[in-house]
């Protein structure tokens, strides 16, 4: 336990289960891609695995961080916003082709919003 007995409030435990949820479903909408016929748009597939892969990895190191009550959390929750986004906005594109990329984009989009209500962030502006 800390010194100072930090606790983790009910918002920083959301947050903590959103980046969880989301870095499960890029997982898995990352793995199943691989193999995938790309129907043309190898770039976008590309991008989009890409993007899962990193967006579940910021997302595990976020929820890491909260757990601990790290004083930098909140810096590291608003790059994974960031990250979230750009995953979703793939994801996004490229639903059409993949099936698990609509249910991907949506739960990055969740946790988005909950990193940057934890960083007192705001929105990018689109």
């Amino acid at each position: 336990m800390h010194q100072d007995q930090r606790t983790l409030t009910q918002e920083w435990k959301d947050c903590i289960a959103a980046c969880a949820r989301c870095s499960q479903i890029c997982e898995e909408c990352g793995d199943d891609m691989i193999g995938m016929d790309h129907k043309g748009d190898t770039q976008l597939m590309e991008r989009c695995m890409r993007l899962c892969r990193e967006c579940a990895d910021i997302c595990v190191m976020a929820g890491r961080w909260m757990s601990r009550v790290s004083p930098l959390a909140k810096n590291l929750c608003a790059f994974c916003a960031e990250v979230c986004d750009r995953c979703a906005e793939a994801c996004e594109q490229h639903a059409s082709h993949h099936a698990l990329c609509g249910p991907c984009a949506q739960e990055c989009r969740r946790c988005a919003e909950m990193c940057r209500r934890m960083s007192g962030t705001t929105a990018k502006a689109a």
